[in-house]
């Protein structure tokens, strides 16, 4: 391809996809800035918040549908410098603008240099709600802002940037929210991203509800935060010598003083970018990061914790860890059952690896055979642990609660028998977390094996149910404002690998053991939410979790997934206003995959994503032999909800069998659905298939709504790595089964 015709592609590409999206794909292939790993993830994202904007904003989403009676005065407080005519007054008639009306705007110059900022001001004096001050002398921002507070006479004072704007209804929603709960004293919204000239709109922050360790990780909160005047009266407004994360020290000062916290969960702020501002360039006032720091020991000194900061680089963030104080004792409970190999690994790594020692481990055996009892007994001796032979029929919650029966240790740790120890810390940091008195739950991050693909770094609670959080993507990517790569709280963990006080988990009644399989670790956390604790994940406690290897999978087994099916039910029916409406998860955010993406449609052009082909599509699948995909249909269960096929496809010779997701075609009379599958991890698939190389993830299954395929046969084909087959197997679905 000649130059000429490259640059008309190019050219042709960003008419096409817009100048942002472009812009995040050339960034990902050169790796540039902060965005380089995530731009080819973030792509698709912005298209799903373009698609966002046009359904959710407007004119009847966002007009005022709801009468308000009680109307505080609001004091939206800019501090001003050096900016352009064109931002600051678009900032500022952004507030005249409000739907809301009673509010006052207080602009607080800080000596600005350029002539244009005063003219600016200056035109805005004769209106009677707009109070401007002109600093005799620069004071950087936090005395500037002190400077617009002071002239503040509202009940609740708005932060707000000179080249920001709000949303027309930004004010309106605050008080809308004080009118539901008066007792409200800070208050927060979604923001995004405002491009320079003004024109776009893109990387949207929604955020959870009031999350305290997130808070502790960075500051997430940010725009638009409104806080009850009263209570910044009486601790001090903004500190000097916190410039760059003057307001996250506020807040930090503030959220010690209140819990009456509320989120909106709208798109409320825009933050403007500019090359010299931290929205577009962190590195662009270095500063921040030891002001960050800074407010973070402040805070932990005040609060009594004795703990370490340490800088996680690859996201321009301190981590806080806590210290174990006192060397409390932990009391590990391990159920396991005739998964003596496992089992074994387990242990060897656990107390090979692990670098604090002041444990127990209690092994709980609900039957086991003679032989692999003998050899549990063996070893365990050799260990000095404590063996507890029950036999009974499975019961995870029963199996942990005896143990932790059995047991004298403050802090009590749940195990599963695969997981793996692969560092040495990871106990430590969590000893330290969950001492905390307001922490439920302290949870993992927990890998599939010899991978960096996530098996678990917290639960969601979707429409649909529990859900892992991030689970089979990359943790080499940076996801949903480091998700995954620094401390988030979640309403629950797994208890593969769970830690809690040994009071709090009698305080909560231990696990139920009337979950006896399924969401019996949801359930206990749901359960420590209510008694007004905070479950949180360790996204530096990392291990490697060989999942369901003792039980098998409970979707591929038509009673099994019957039972799983009642015990969410169950679940839901004790704690209904639990699902899909998740504090710590944005409402915002899609319940359809668990990448914390926007909720939004993007645009399929791939043949390979879409559904419902035609006719003529059918001759990709006339003929499809092609012996280098080895493959095996395993199970295929049709309930009245869902079809559920599971199985395993590899393509001998591809190095990318363990990268390559495997594409189920349904292939019926009148039409082909096709379907992304999920990656499952199985450990003998060498053995089970012949075929060398890396190819432990590839089983597979996917989950097909019932009712978005006609009746009918349909014959299952697959696709992996551009190579199709066909499986020579039927599924039928016949209706009301």
């Amino acid at each position: 391809m000649g130059l000429l015709k490259k640059i008309k592609t190019a050219v042709t590409i960003t008419k096409e996809e817009g100048i942002y999206v472009t812009w995040y794909k050339f960034k990902a292939k050169f790796g540039i800035g902060l965005a380089g790993e995530n731009a080819a993830y973030l792509v698709d994202d912005e298209k799903r918040y373009q698609s966002w904007m046009k359904k959710n904003e407007t004119d009847l989403n966002i007009k005022n549908e709801e009468e308000i009676s009680y109307k505080p005065l609001i004091s939206v407080v800019v501090p001003v410098y050096n900016v352009s005519m064109k931002m600051l007054k678009e900032c500022i008639m952004s507030v005249v603008n409000q739907t809301y009306d009673n509010w006052e705007l207080c602009l607080a110059d800080d000596a600005s240099t350029m002539p244009e900022v005063k003219k600016c001001l200056k035109s805005f004096e004769n209106n009677p709600k707009i109070k401007i001050k002109y600093r005799d002398k620069n004071g950087h921002i936090s005395r500037s802002t002190n400077s617009a507070i002071e002239m503040a006479t509202g009940e609740y004072v708005a932060f707000m940037d000179c080249d920001d704007v709000l949303a027309v209804n930004a004010l309106y929603e605050v008080v809308k929210l004080l009118n539901k709960d008066k007792t409200l004293d800070f208050i927060y919204s979604d923001e995004d991203k405002l491009s320079e000239d003004g024109k776009h709109r893109h990387q949207p922050h929604f955020k959870p509800d009031w999350s305290p360790d997130t808070m502790m990780s960075l500051m997430y909160t940010c725009h638009l935060g409104v806080y009850r005047k009263k209570i910044g009266d009486e601790i001090g407004w903004l500190r000097t010598g916190f410039e760059g994360a003057q307001d996250y020290d506020f807040t930090l000062r503030f959220t010690e003083k209140t819990k009456n916290i509320g989120h909106i969960p709208k798109i409320l702020y825009h933050w403007r970018e500019r090359k010299e501002s931290t929205a577009i360039n962190p590195e662009a006032k270095g500063y921040i990061v030891e002001a960050a720091k800074k407010a973070k020991t402040e805070a932990l000194e005040r609060r009594g914790y004795e703990a370490e900061l340490e800088w996680v680089s690859n996201i321009y963030q301190f981590r806080v860890n806590y210290k174990a104080v006192g060397n409390p004792k932990v009391s590990i409970v391990i159920p396991s059952k005739d998964n003596f190999e496992v089992y074994k690994r387990c242990i060897d790594t656990l107390t090979g690896k692990t670098l604090y020692k002041n444990y127990e481990i209690i092994t709980v055996d609900n039957g086991s055979s003679d032989t692999n009892r003998q050899k549990y007994e063996k070893y365990i001796k050799e260990k000095c642990q404590k063996y507890i032979y029950m036999p009974m029929e499975f019961n995870f919650s029963k199996m942990c609660n005896i143990g932790v029966e059995n047991s004298d240790g403050e802090l009590i740790l749940l195990l599963n028998d695969d997981m793996e120890i692969i560092s040495g810390e990871w106990m430590e940091r969590m000893v330290g977390h969950a001492l905390l008195p307001y922490i439920g739950a302290v949870g993992a991050k927990l890998l599939y094996p010899n991978s960096t693909l996530i098996q678990h770094t917290g639960v969601f609670s979707f429409d649909s149910g529990p859900s892992h959080a991030l689970c089979r993507y990359d943790d080499n990517t940076i996801f949903n404002f480091c998700r995954n790569k620094i401390e988030y709280n979640y309403s629950a963990v797994t208890a593969a690998c769970l830690m809690v006080t040994r009071r709090k988990y009698l305080e909560a009644g231990g696990l139920d053991e009337s979950f006896a399989v399924a969401y019996n670790d949801v359930k206990f956390c749901f359960d420590l939410l209510d008694k007004g604790y905070y479950n949180v994940v360790r996204a530096d406690a990392v291990l490697y979790h060989h999942e369901s290897l003792s039980r098998g999978s409970d979707v591929l087994d038509q009673a099994k997934y019957e039972r799983l099916v009642n015990e969410r039910r169950r679940l839901y029916t004790a704690y209904p206003d639990l699902q899909g409406k998740d504090p710590f998860y944005n409402p915002n955010l899609t319940m359809r995959r668990g990448d914390c993406t926007v909720e939004g449609e993007v645009e399929v052009t791939d043949l390979a994503c879409k559904a419902g082909f035609e006719a003529k599509d059918f001759a990709m699948f006339d003929n499809v032999i092609d012996e280098s995909v080895k493959f095996s249909i395993d199970d295929i269960v049709v309930t009245n909800r869902h079809i559920i096929i599971g199985g395993w496809c590899v393509v001998e010779n591809s190095k990318h069998n363990n990268r390559d997701k495997t594409m189920l075609y349904l292939v019926g009379k009148e039409k082909v659905y096709c379907y992304d599958t999920e990656k499952l991890y199985r450990e003998n698939m060498n053995e089970l298939t012949g075929v060398e190389g890396k190819i432990n993830l590839s089983n597979f299954r996917v989950y097909i709504n019932s009712f978005t395929i006609p009746n009918g046969e349909y014959r299952i084909f697959l696709k992996k790595s551009g190579k199709m087959c066909d499986t020579g197997r039927v599924v039928e679905k016949l209706g009301e089964i």
